[in-house]
This record gives C-alpha cells, structure tokens and sequence, in this order.
C-alpha cells in the first residue's frame, strides 16, 4: 500500500478483495474493477475523493487488529463430524457442517450470507433469511465471491438486533471484522479450509468451452455420486451432463501450478492457526487416522472451534450431529491448506496467461496445453492400470 491518503494496490499479492475499503468509504467512490486475469480490485474516483484515508486504515493488510489473534486463541477444539441428517449430508461437499449451524440461525430469527451461483454461473455473496434460501449455499464453489454490498448488510441486520452467520473465506471475515471494528455478540463467522480462489474469467472460458451452445442449469463441484473422498465434477446442461472425476478433471488440475488462482492466494496471511473466525471447517482428510470408524465416504468434516462463541453454538446443534473430538495437529498433517499456501509455479503460470492474452487457440486447447498429460505421464497411468488388473490374477496364482 502508498502512503497517500487513499487506496493505491501496489502489490496484488497484498489485496484479497475483501471489499471492506469499498463498504467503508463515505464518498461511495471506490468501486471493484476487474484486471486482466479476471479478479476484482478497488479503484478510487480521485476526483470525488475527500482523503479521509479510511479506506487505507480498514485494509486488512495494513494492521493487524480484527485479522490475526493473540498469540494464543481463547479455544482451539478440533472434532471430526457430520450431520445426521443425510440428505443435507449427501447434497454437501464434506460432512453438511454448515447447514447445522445456518439451520440454527434461521430458527433463531437470524441471517445466513453465503455464497451462490448466480444466474451466469459466477459466484456472488448473498444472504438468506429462511431454511428454502439456505440451499443456494451448500457445496464447494472454487471461485473468488463478489461482495457486492454484503459488509453494509451484515452491519444492518445486526443493528436491528438480529443474529447473523457469515460463511466465507479467512480473507472476507478478517476484512469484515476491520469494517465493523468490533466483534458482535451477534455475529458468529465461519470459514472455510481454502486452497485459493480461481479466476471468475477463467471459470466462465471453461463453463463456455464446455457447452458452447447449450445454457447451463446447475453445477456441483464435489458431487458424491463417486463418493466423498473421490469426488466428481458434476454439470447438467440443457441438453446434456458432464460428470468427470475431480482427479480426473484437467481444470482442476491447475492448483497444483497456481495457473489461475488469485495472487494473494499464494502468501494469505489468513491461514493460520489464530483465525479471526468463530468456527473453520473443511474435510477431513487423513480420516485413516483421525477417525476410520466415522468414515463411509458419504461425507466427514473437520472443524475446529476457536472461540467461546462459536463453542455456544457447537453446543445448540451437537444433538445434530455424530462427532469425536482430534488433534488439531493431524489436522494441519493431513489438510495442510489449513494453515500455509502452496507457492506457485511461475514459469507454467507466465505462459498460460501469455497464451492466453494472444487469443490464438480455442480454450480446450489452451487447458491440453499447459495442464495436459505428458507422454511419460500418459505411460506410468497405463502401467499402473495394467499392474491393478493384473494383481488379483497373480495372488492367485500364488495361492
């Protein structure tokens, strides 16, 4: 950040786009515009700037205070567990974790934000008020949110008195704390273990080049027909599905290299272990170990409850769920994303967006390109095929 008296993004690796600068600005003269790779970043209308510089003072990159805890958290209790109630447990991406505690919000009144596809098949934050609107927001969605005027609402609904329930990433939370300056008795937050977030323009090229000439109707990134654990990649279309394996999936295979994840992605001061929110959750990976009697691949979470707040309402909803308290330990072993980034590989990334501003090849050629398979790749998949057929054969052999 400048030392002038409004926002300047010298450095994108130090902009989530929280949109906490844009909620706070008296002039409403900061608008989110997209750059070249699709993600979205305050600009400031000079001209109708008065300099009071809070929006430089809110960012959660320039103090510390409502984005990262004392050394040490009031509570960290971490417990593998999922909903009783299947159906939510099948329709969510881990253990159904989040409806528990958003169905428990909306008996009491409250308001649950989340994020939704919207009409296009972007990602927006919305909120809901009754149990029909919760639905919107289950499942994993690997894109980066637009905020649009959600900070301005959470304020609102938490002047009239009412409880609210914010689901979203470390970086949304830590920016809507420094808005709010406070901590609400009445707002419990809720993040999510995140890899990153991917390109909104890269999503919609994939989503295009998929059904080029059909609309499509839904889209499930974590569908369990394959299982939790090896999940699929699920779009239905007008006139046809795709359904394909997660490990599968080529597009998928880009957070490995970072190819088109947010740059703040890389080096987020937001994954650590004294986490600004309530309550994290993600999946339970490592479940061997933490909890192979809870595992039947129809859905297990991890989630670790940092604060007395979110322990209360751990506590309303535990009759809900089936759980074991864990190591938080195993956690950060087994789903390391809980508490560092994985740095990305410059070179791959460099070339994929080259080629990718030179608009010179369809975008299923550019994907083959830079996240295809290579020949040895190709090869040492074959052998192993071959090696699975043949094992049982050999055992019997042997026997």
């Amino acid at each position: 950040m400048s030392e002038t008296k409004y926002l300047k993004i010298g450095e994108k690796k130090r902009c989530s786009g929280c949109t906490a600068c844009v909620a706070i600005c008296p002039k409403k003269c900061i608008t989110m515009q997209a750059d070249e790779e699709g993600f979205l970043y305050p600009a400031v209308n000079i001209t109708a700037c008065i300099q009071c510089s809070k929006c430089v003072r809110v960012c959660p990159y320039t103090d510390s205070e409502f984005t990262n805890k004392p050394e040490e958290e009031e509570l960290s209790i971490c417990y593998a567990a999922y909903n009783k109630d299947e159906e939510i447990r099948y329709k969510s991406a881990s253990g159904g974790m989040f409806r528990v505690f958003a169905d428990r919000i909306i008996a009491e009144g409250g308001v649950v934000f989340g994020a939704a596809f919207d009409k296009d098949f972007a990602v927006e934050h919305t909120y809901a008020e009754t149990l029909q609107g919760l639905t919107v927001f289950m499942g994993s969605k690997y894109l980066q949110s637009r905020m649009g005027d959600t900070f301005i609402l959470v304020k609102q609904f938490l002047k009239e008195g009412r409880k609210v329930l914010f689901t979203g990433c470390g970086c949304q939370i830590a920016g809507l704390k420094r808005y709010l300056k406070s901590d609400d008795a009445n707002l419990f937050c809720i993040d999510l273990i995140c890899h990153g977030s991917d390109s909104p323009k890269i999503w919609l090229n994939y989503l295009h080049s998929l059904f080029p000439n059909e609309s499509v109707k839904k889209i499930n990134f974590r569908d369990k027909i394959t299982g939790q654990y090896n999940s699929s990649i699920t779009i239905n279309a007008s006139k046809s599905v795709f359904c394909e394996k997660g490990r599968n999936n080529i597009y998928f295979r880009s957070w490995q290299y970072g190819l088109f994840l947010r740059p703040s992605c890389e080096v987020c001061p937001f994954k650590k272990e004294n986490r600004v929110s309530d309550i994290t959750i993600g999946d339970c990976w490592g479940f061997k170990k933490i909890a192979p009697e809870m595992y039947d691949d129809k859905g297990l979470s991890s989630m670790i409850v940092h604060s007395e707040k979110g322990k209360s309402l751990f506590d309303a909803v535990v009759h809900q769920l089936s759980f074991k308290e864990t190591l938080i330990e195993d956690v950060e072993l087994y789903n390391p994303d809980y508490i560092r980034s994985q740095p990305f590989v410059y070179s791959r990334r460099k070339a994929f967006w080259a080629d990718y501003h030179k608009h010179e090849m369809p975008f299923k050629e550019l994907l083959e390109k830079h996240l295809g398979e290579t020949k040895k790749q190709k090869i040492q998949k074959h052998i192993k095929k071959v090696i699975k057929k043949c094992l049982p054969l050999l055992k019997k052999l042997r026997s």
